[in-house]
């Protein structure tokens, strides 16, 4: 017969390994589920009986354990040992080159032009032709917000983008910021994080141009002995400061060069050219600008000179 203590240690070694059993993975702590609870409770008092009826045979229960449940979400796909990831494409541009209007080139106040970029596409992703280059910030230049790029382009290769612009009128320098945008709204533009705008820089300036000119002859009729001196003068109308060059075209020839010096756009009234005329003479005076415009100006003064004994 099996004597006391080596029975509350078999009962005690029993309800310990049905314990540690039971108890879910990752956990330590004691059950908690009555289940449990019953099932150690109806292991030791067959224990109890087995050892009453003086059996040594070990006690086996039919009631099954819990299977042990591991707690946590699911793995997904990219998670799952032998399931390959699917890779997202990546969106970014390389700058070329400005096949138009390199930055800083000078315009006169609400000129027009063209600018063009030319582009690659520096990602792993197809850029479709219903991409949009779009206005992002700066100065738009009277250009449209957004334009498809009308064409598809695969990872590697390159598009040339126009967008029509016009010069504003005050004279300073402009800068407008470009990207592109894909057909889900995500912009994207150039630089190592895609987040960097291309650009179309200028510079308006009044180009110094000679815009009108009128020319003078006094008297503009003259009877009498001859010769006579008639003396040319002219208003000039510039854009922007600087140095005339000018001459006038008469029915005698061209006069000498003469010269005139603007500090700022306006109107000046040349000083006088003595025109000596030696016999009589009928006919017009124009003003040919040859610096800057190298231009023979449409207005005339009309010369008649009557020479009498």
């Amino acid at each position: 017969m099996l004597k006391p203590f080596r029975i509350t240690s078999i009962l005690l070694i029993a309800a310990f390994l049905l314990a540690a059993c039971n108890l879910p993975l990752g956990r330590t702590s004691t059950p908690t589920g009555p289940g449990e609870a019953t099932l150690i409770a109806q292991t030791v008092a067959a224990a109890q009986t087995a050892l009453a009826l003086g059996s040594t045979t070990p006690f086996v229960t039919s009631t099954p354990f819990p299977t042990a449940t591991l707690s946590g979400n699911t793995p997904s796909n990219s998670e799952t040992p032998g399931v390959a990831n699917t890779p997202q494409p990546t969106y970014k541009v390389g700058f070329v080159t400005d096949v138009t209007v390199p930055d800083n080139t000078v315009f006169e106040p609400g000129t027009a032009f063209k600018k063009t970029w030319r582009l690659r596409n520096d990602g792993t992703g197809m850029w479709t032709s219903n991409f949009r280059l779009i206005f992002v910030s700066g100065d738009s230049m009277s250009g449209p917000a957004s334009k498809t790029i009308d064409q598809d382009v695969a990872p590697g290769d390159t598009i040339d983008l126009s967008v029509d612009l016009v010069a504003p009128s005050l004279p300073k320098t402009y800068k407008g910021n470009w990207e592109l945008q894909t057909d889900k709204g995500i912009n994207f533009g150039v630089g190592p994080s895609a987040s960097s705008a291309f650009t179309v820089v200028i510079k308006v300036e009044q180009l110094f141009a000679i815009t009108g000119v009128t020319p003078s002859v006094s008297p503009t009729t003259w009877s009498g002995a001859c010769p006579v001196t008639i003396k040319l003068t002219a208003s000039i109308t510039s854009t922007a400061p600087g140095t005339v060059t000018f001459y006038y075209v008469t029915p005698l020839g061209n006069t000498p060069s003469q010269s005139m010096t603007f500090t700022e756009a306006g109107t000046l009234t040349s000083g006088s050219y003595d025109l000596i005329v030696p016999g009589s003479s009928n006919g017009s005076i124009q003003v040919y600008i040859d610096t800057p415009n190298h231009q023979l100006f449409p207005a005339v003064a009309t010369l008649s000179v009557t020479c009498t004994p």
